[in-house]
């Protein structure tokens, strides 16, 4: 063997190692002042907008829970607090960001009028093996966050779709539901999130949301499931389990 071809199969060892590594601990926590700076993009007019949302700025969320793929063990346990950013993006247009760590962040939009607030977008970045991939979905029809009005037992059924991806959803009131929070108690709605997703990810995902009357997340669990197509790494299993409670915030949850 020559000193070069030596040194060629060295260096490609030492890639292959780095890439297994970075998969697998390669997960940045988003500080609340970073957070604030990335995404909260502009300040809501003086006056006030109409419908239900809560006032723009960072809240502070203790976390517990895991995320992994199946390939080389790859696993990031969650940061013991992770944020959420309320920002105004335009008339009665609002984004909740989570940016669990800067390899994971997620986007839920809404249009807030009269007296519930209509989810028309969303979208999950997630990076592994250092390759990025994004889905950004646009719904219609479009979910109400709140299910304001609407029987505990109730549900709504909404369809999100990218491409010749499909996220199909149903929202289900489940009822009324005091949570317990740092700051004290707080009366929420507690709904339930069913998604089946198909095309380039295909499975599930449940998300129990206690939201309150302006509807921010007071208390999420979460878990999915999917199976995800990647042009570089092939086919994954994903798999979350998360729960998320609020902690701290700047302003009420009227």
């Amino acid at each position: 063997m020559t000193l070069r071809v030596a040194l060629a199969l060295a260096l490609m060892v030492a890639a292959a190692d780095l890439f297994l590594l970075w998969g697998r601990t390669l997960a940045t926590p988003v500080e609340a002042d970073t957070a604030a700076a990335r995404y909260l993009i502009a300040p809501p007019p003086a006056g006030g907008l109409p419908g239900p949302r809560p006032p723009a700025g960072v809240y502070r969320y203790q976390t517990s829970g895991y995320e992994r793929v199946d390939r080389f063990g790859a696993e990031r346990a969650y940061p013991a607090e992770t944020v959420r950013v309320i920002s105004w993006r335009g008339g009665c247009r609002w984004r909740e960001t989570v940016p669990i760590f800067t390899q994971h962040v997620e986007t839920y939009d809404f249009c807030a009028t009269g007296t519930d607030a209509d989810d028309f977008a969303y979208s999950t970045s997630l990076t592994y093996f250092l390759v990025p991939g994004v889905q950004r979905f646009a719904c219609a029809p479009v979910g109400r966050r709140l299910l304001a009005g609407q029987a505990p037992g109730s549900s709504r059924t909404w369809r999100c779709v990218e491409g010749t991806s499909v996220s199909a959803n149903t929202t289900v009131h489940v009822g009324p539901e005091t949570v317990q929070t740092g700051a004290g108690p707080v009366a929420t709605r507690h709904v339930r999130l069913l998604t089946a997703l198909s095309g380039q990810s295909e499975g599930g995902a449940v998300r129990d949301l206690w939201l309150a009357p302006n509807g921010l997340v007071v208390k999420e669990e979460r878990q999915v499931a999917l199976r995800v197509r990647s042009g570089f790494v092939g086919l994954l299993a994903y798999e979350e389990r998360a729960s998320f409670l609020l902690t701290d915030g700047p302003g009420d949850l009227r």
